[in-house]
Parts: C-alpha cells; structure tokens; sequence
C-alpha cells in the first residue's frame, strides 16, 4: 500500500509537466500542425507513460534529487512540442526555456512558502512543495494568459533564428542563476533577512524578465509595422507611376490619333508616286517614334497590375525578354501587401540579375498558378554577375549582407503555412514558391 502511495505522490511531482506543456503551446498556437484538441490527448498519454515511468526508477533506485530525473523528461517534452508545430528549432526552443525559466521562479518561491508549513526540506518525493509549486504555477500562468497573444505575435512574425538564440541568454542565466539558490536547508533560509532578500530579488528578477519581454515586444511590433508601412508607401508610389502612365498613354493615343491622318496622306503620296525607297524610311521613322508602352491588365489587383507593369516597362527598357503567366487567386487570405512584397521582390531582383547579361540574352519567365487550395509562384532568369554565399544563404549583391528580399519572401511565405526556395544553376536563378491561399 506504502509503494502504491509513493508511486503516486511521485507521478504528482512530475505533473508540473502538464502546465509547462500547455503553455508552451498556447504561444505557438497558431503555428500549430494540428488542432490542440487533438494535441492535448497524446500529450496526456505521454505524461502518463513517461512520468510513471520516471517514478518506478525513481521508486525503484532511491533517487532523492527529482531533478536528475525531471531534467530528461522536460527533453523529451521539448521534441513533443518541436514535433506537433511548425514554428522550427529557434521558437520553439525559446518558448521552451522561456517558460522552463517561469516554473523555475515559481518552484524558488514554493520553497519560500514551503518553509512556514516544514521545519527542513524534504529530500525525494515532497508532496506539499509539489502542490504549492502547482497551485502557483497554474495561478500565475492564469494571470499572464492575457499575455500570450502579444507572445504568439512575435513567434509568428519574428522568424529570425539567431535572435531567438541570442534572446534565449537571459531565460537561461536566470533559470541558473534560480537553480543555484535553491535552498539546501530552510535553517538557512530563516537566519537574519535572508528569506526577505531573497524573495525581494526574486521578484525583481521576474519583474526584470517581463519588463525585458514587453520592451521586446514593443521593438519588435514597432519595427515590423514600420518595414509594412514603407513596403505600403512603396506600393503607392508605384500606383501614382502606374496612373500618370496611363495619364501619359492617354494623350499621347489622342495625339497619334489626331497625327494619324496626316501620316496617312503621307503614305498614300509616297505609294501613288511609286517611291517606295522613301516610304520605307518613312514608315520606319514612324515606328521609331511609338516610343510610348501601353500598359496592361495582367491581374485583377489594382496594386498588383500597377506593380506588374512597372517592373514590364523596366524589363522593356532594358530589352530584358520577359515570358509571364500570372494567374491569381481572387478570394484569398494572402493580403494584397505581401503578395506585393512577394511580387516586388522577384521582379526587381529578376530584372537586376538580367542587366548583368549581354543585351539579347537577357530572359526572365515568370509564372503564378492555382492547383487545388495553393498558390505556386516559379520564377527563372538568367545573371551575369557571379553570386555570393554567406554560409547557406545568397548575400545582397546591393550591399554588405545577406540578401534582405529573400528573406523578407521566406519570412512572408512562413505566415501562410508555405514552402520557399531559392537557388542558382549554370548562370540561371530561380524561386519557388507554394503558399496556401
């Protein structure tokens, strides 16, 4: 009955596990590969297995310290969590030690409040630190629930690793620096102020903690609502081009219109008179002086056909042989800004590389398809200038760096579940692109 017992007072100290699981989860909410109705099953399932477990060898080999078993199993869990999201190794990776790091400041501050109800710590299995460490853990992530939205903003749109990486420093000196102060004996604890002092900065270091997220957060949204909004101006300036050049085709179609007649007397002397050496450099002046091109409707999207046809005149100016299928889709979550964005990208680039090549051997095809529910974008040209690595990925051939339009069309194919891919071969570049619409 006592082993019973044990077993389960055991499996209850590895159930911290459960809250730390869900609200990893809650920020990756929307980087999730499944509904977490259907996630929260397995993961119970695994808790039940991997922490009876865990409680037979702890039962079974006498270990008193539960963190050299509970440290294993937080691993495991981890690799759980990276496994039912999409979110990559640097997110994920954060939430987890984000939140490992609050269960630590809440486990330190059990020990605190433990200390009132036992005159010294129990080592193993402690059935009342485990129940306050629970009842504090699920009280306080009741609070910051509200939190997590700002949280799962910026997994879903800060999908840059390194500074998940670098931002993972502070979670993890404090989780240490925690881990290190736990108490040995509550006889300690109670000698002169040290209960005060430690529980004072304590709470400074978690107040420091949610300071630093919310500051981040600030950052982050500020820069990112910046960058959309210069991307947006972009887009107006390319639509005020678009329109004065219809503007532009307008009157100049009014006045060929009006010329037209008395070019066409011209021709019809010339031809009666039988001068046909002279009509010849006639009619070829007259088409070296249609300079003018008429712009096209290419897509339904006003912002996306103005954006089109500016980057067509440009690939026309610079005899670049362009071969474009556009078809999109019209109902669709994709917002018009990042298809521009996406769009802008590949055109400029596309275009950029060409001018690189010899005239008369610059090509770029462009094609956007539908298939099904997704959206596939390919795009090849061909470049002159030799391209430049930075570990894995192109460097900008503008500036020192890697290649900011690259990313920024990964990062925006990232938000709508999709694939991107870029390359080069034999003189050729292209990108692939798949997204959801």
């Amino acid at each position: 009955m006592n082993t019973l017992v044990n077993f389960f007072q055991t499996l209850f100290s590895f159930a911290i596990i459960i809250p730390l699981s869900l609200f990893c989860l809650l920020p990756l909410k929307n980087q999730l590969k499944y509904p977490i109705s259907k996630i929260v099953t397995p993961f119970l399932c695994s808790f039940i297995i991997l922490g009876s477990l865990s409680s037979i060898v702890m039962t079974a080999f006498d270990i008193q310290n539960l963190n050299f078993v509970l440290f294993p199993d937080l691993v495991i869990f981890f690799f759980l969590i990276k496994s039912v999201t999409k979110a990559g190794t640097a997110r994920c990776l954060f939430v987890f030690i984000s939140v490992c790091c609050l269960i630590s400041f809440f486990s330190l501050y059990s020990y605190f409040i433990n200390s009132f109800f036992q005159e010294e710590i129990s080592r193993g299995v402690n059935t009342s630190y485990s129940l306050i460490q629970m009842g504090l853990s699920v009280a306080a992530m009741a609070l910051l629930f509200p939190l997590t939205k700002y949280y799962a903003w910026m997994i879903d749109n800060i999908n840059i690793g390194k500074v998940w990486y670098l931002f993972s420093i502070l979670p993890i000196a404090l989780m240490v620096s925690n881990i290190y102060i736990i108490p040995i004996s509550y006889a300690n604890i109670r000698v002169g102020k040290v209960y005060a002092k430690g529980f004072i900065i304590t709470i400074f270091e978690l107040a420091l903690y949610l300071i630093v997220f919310i500051l981040f957060y600030i950052f982050s949204k500020t820069t990112i609502e910046k960058t959309k909004l210069t991307e947006r101006n972009n887009i107006l300036e390319i639509q005020k081009s678009y329109t004065e050049s219809l503007q532009s085709y307008i009157k100049y179609t009014s006045k060929a219109r009006h010329d037209f007649k008395h070019s066409v007397h011209v021709m019809s002397r010339l031809a009666d008179e039988g001068n046909l050496s002279a009509l010849k450099d006639y009619i070829a002046q007259y088409e070296n002086s249609l300079t003018v091109t008429a712009p096209v409707r290419i897509c339904k999207s006003e912002a996306l056909n103005a954006l089109f046809n500016h980057y067509r005149q440009q690939a026309i100016e610079n005899n670049v042989d362009i071969n474009w299928r556009i078809d999109l889709p019209e109902n669709s979550r994709i917002l018009d800004v990042d298809l521009c964005s996406i769009f802008g990208n590949i055109l400029e680039n596309a275009i950029d590389g060409c001018c690189t090549v010899e005239e008369g051997k610059r090509y770029f095809n462009l094609t956007s398809e539908i298939k099904g529910d997704c959206l596939y974008i390919v795009s090849t040209n061909n470049y002159g200038k030799p391209l430049r690595m930075d570990g894995e990925e192109f460097s900008s051939t503008k500036h020192q760096g890697k290649g900011i339009g690259l990313y920024s069309m990964k990062s925006i194919t990232d938000v709508y579940d999709g694939i991107f891919e870029a390359g080069n071969n034999d003189g050729e570049f292209f990108v692939n692109i798949v997204m959801k619409y």
